[in-house]
Parts: C-alpha cells; structure tokens; sequence
C-alpha cells in the first residue's frame, strides 16, 4: 500500500513537471509571437514563465529524488560491502532529510511572510511561488523517510546494486 501512494504521487509530480514544462514553453513562444510577430507586449509572461519553472524544478526534483536520479559522486560507494552501503547510505539520507526540514521550514517562513506581497503584472500573491518550495521539499522528505524505514526494516532492495551496474570508465 505505501509503494502504491508513494509511487503515485511520485508520477503525480512527474506528469506535473512535464506539464508545467509544456506550460513554460508555451508561455515563452507566446511571448515571442507576441512581441515580435504582432507587436504586442506580453507583460505577465515573465511572472508566468518564472512561477511554471519554479513548480518545474520543485515537483521534477521530487520526482528525481524519488527514482534516485539526482547526480551524485559514488566512487566510495562503490567500493563498499553491502553493510557498510547501507549504513553510509543511512546517513546520507539522514542528513539529506535534515537539509531537505531546514530549506522546508525557511519555505513556511517565506510564505508567511510574503503572503501579502504579490506580483507586480497579475497580482499573485508570492505565497503561491513559495508553495512550490513546500510541496517539493516536502515530498522530498516523505520519500527520503520511506526510504529510510525501507532500510531499517532490512529491505536491502533500496540500495544501489553497484555488482551488476557497469561501471563508468574514462
């Protein structure tokens, strides 16, 4: 049951990121076509294109912390034994969560404090940029604790599986 809504919402904010980057190019062209085609300014679609990249990277980030897919440096990872993976993986996790509370609650102070200030072309409140932070932090940190229950309940399947994956050669 926990796989299922985990991976749901992981592809909940997969399918998100892919829209809000439909969005963003869709955004851009019009502002082109706009200014250079009909020569007609298109003030929001800075405030626009900024708040779709920002629920971007935030939901798409989500998604790729989910799939482990961030970029990381696993020289040292990969000359581990599969104890040792798992507790030095414990631990970058542990601190990733610990990064991930800190960055999360500066994103509920910015709301706050921001929740009367808006953009100056459409007059959205910044509350609504700010919750992008929210939501992408927080399903980092939901993803991060599943994984860290994963891993002290002995479920071994979550860790990287370095003996069968080729590796990277110069």
């Amino acid at each position: 049951m926990l796989t299922r809504i985990e991976s749901g919402w992981a592809r909940i904010l997969e399918l998100s990121a892919m829209a809000m980057m439909m969005g963003m190019v869709g955004v851009i062209a019009w502002s082109v076509i706009g200014r250079q085609v009909f020569r007609l300014p298109v003030a929001w679609s800075e405030e626009v294109g900024a708040g779709l990249m920002a629920w971007m990277v935030l939901t798409g980030s989500a998604a790729a912390w989910h799939q482990r897919r961030h970029l990381m440096i696993d020289l040292v990872l990969r000359r581990l034994n599969r104890r040792w993976l798992a507790v030095f993986c414990a631990v970058i996790e542990a601190l990733s969560v610990l990064l991930f509370a800190v960055a999360f609650w500066g994103a509920l102070s910015m709301m706050e404090v921001s929740a009367n200030n808006s953009t100056t072309a459409l007059g959205i409140s910044f509350r609504w940029l700010y919750l992008a932070l929210v939501v992408g932090l927080g399903s980092m940190i939901a993803f991060s604790l599943i994984f860290l229950f994963r891993l002290f309940t002995g479920d071994r399947s979550v860790l990287p599986d370095y003996a069968t994956e080729a590796e990277w050669n110069t």
